[in-house]
């Protein structure tokens, strides 16, 4: 694939281009038929016969309008599927015309579409839009409006704080993770007025002000209280991508409990798993993140729910991406196997976790040092230390995975050679143990230093 048309096909489905071709010869696209031979000898081709070096100018000029009809089907399209932009164009192009009949007609239908059950920031900002285009008409007509100016400012508030509290949301979750803080100055501005105004009596307002003080005050858990009791209570109000988005707040902030050891929000952050699972809120363009995948199956495990993790683990196999199935199903049957210790199973299911991803490989690699290590096989584990050591040297993998697992290797060696009835070495490892910034596994460490 290297031209750019090439690559603007690839992101369409098949199916799309019988009308697109359709199309070309329109006024809407304002093609010939040189545009449509052209692209059927395009769809034809394999995706890598088309050099870019030596084109035909009067090919490349061809190319060039195709790119530009098939973006304007793109943006046709995109259009099309929203109802809210649809009922808003006619109204405005109606407006535009002052014609009395087919405003108030349209304007009855849109009114209709508010009366749904969704009442998210569009929802708010498509009740306010079709208010707005009510009252222009009504002034273009010099008479008086029965749209109401107060109700038209505060759908067009409520919608303008919801998004922008959304958007505060999801940059403020990423730059968490990267520890840098994003200037909230301005949510700190509005607070009061969101407050004045009872505006978290709505939640598209109150799901995510509350996902923002989980995200900046996660000591205070009466935010997430409040937030997990308006989301079971108006989750018919908001769509499936948006409620994808308030799920993942109520799942993040769960799993940052439980890795600071409150067990309390492991039960929690399990069943949000499993409610966002079944709900397909996990699911990105159709595909399960074998991240997700993993994670869900070893909060289970760690709650001795065996049996749910394998049901889990195998009922949702089938949302993930191909070539990831048999290494990430087989990873999470080790880990229960070995969880149960029957560690022969483990080993056995890990033989087929073979993956591109060093972080997942990584993950096996320890699961086979835990096993060898309980298992007292001194020489295997030995020399898996010393694949491991090898591995992490010469793989390009990102510096604090480096220092984690290469903490775990170090940390599993002096296990190897502590003695058990020297006190004060046990110890001293121990206390190291926990110093230590940067170690995964480091409770079973422990475990393994007290044994």
């Amino acid at each position: 694939m290297n031209t750019k048309l090439e690559h603007i096909i690839s992101t369409l489905p098949k199916d799309d281009f019988a009308v697109i071709l359709s199309l070309i010869p329109t006024k809407l696209m304002n093609g010939s038929i040189k545009h449509v031979q052209y692209l059927q000898k395009i769809l034809e081709k394999s995706p890598s016969s088309t050099a870019t070096k030596n084109i035909p100018v009067e090919d490349r000029l061809i190319m060039s309008d195709l790119c530009r009809m098939i973006e304007k089907y793109i943006v046709i399209n995109q259009a099309l599927s929203s109802t809210e932009f649809i009922e808003k164009s006619l109204l405005s192009h109606y407006r535009s015309s002052e014609d009395d009949k087919l405003f108030s007609e349209h304007f009855q239908r849109a009114s209709k579409q508010c009366s749904k059950d969704l009442k998210n920031a569009s929802y708010f900002q498509f009740v306010s839009d079709i208010q707005y285009e009510r009252w222009q008409f009504d002034q273009l007509k010099n008479r008086f409006s029965n749209a109401e100016a107060e109700d038209i400012i505060t759908h067009s508030e409520v919608a303008f704080i919801s998004k922008k509290l959304m958007e505060i949301v999801s940059l403020a979750h990423q730059s968490a993770l990267i520890s840098k803080k994003i200037n909230t100055d301005f949510i700190d501005f509005l607070e009061p007025y969101i407050i004045r105004k009872k505006y978290l009596d709505i939640p598209c307002v109150s799901l995510y002000y509350y996902a923002i003080k989980m995200i900046y005050e996660p000591d205070e858990q009466m935010w997430f209280e409040r937030f997990g009791k308006d989301l079971e209570e108006n989750t018919a109000f908001f769509p499936a991508e948006e409620l994808k988005t308030l799920y993942f707040q109520a799942i993040n902030y769960c799993i940052r409990k439980h890795n600071l050891g409150d067990k309390a929000f492991s039960q929690q952050l399990l069943d949000y798993y499993i409610t966002a699972l079944n709900r397909k809120y996990l699911l990105t363009n159709g595909y399960l993140s074998k991240n997700t995948y993993r994670n869900i199956n070893t909060i289970a495990i760690r709650m001795g729910r065996y049996e749910d993790a394998a049901r889990i683990s195998t009922d949702n196999v089938q949302y993930l991406r191909k070539e990831e199935k048999d290494g990430a199903f087989n990873f999470n049957m080790a880990n229960i196997f070995y969880a149960k210790q029957q560690y022969q199973d483990a080993l056995d299911a890990l033989r087929y976790v073979d993956s591109d991803d060093h972080l997942s490989n990584l993950f096996a690699k320890t699961l086979m040092l835990k096993i060898y290590f309980e298992t007292k096989q001194e020489r295997l584990l030995d020399s898996h230390l010393d694949a491991m050591q090898v591995y992490l040297t010469r793989k390009k993998i990102i510096g604090y995975h480096k220092t984690n697992y290469s903490n775990i290797v170090r940390y599993t060696r002096k296990l190897m050679r502590l003695n058990p009835y020297d006190k004060n070495a046990k110890n001293k490892l121990a206390k190291n143990i926990r110093d230590e910034k940067l170690l995964p596994d480091r409770d079973w460490l422990l475990k393994q230093v007290v044994e």
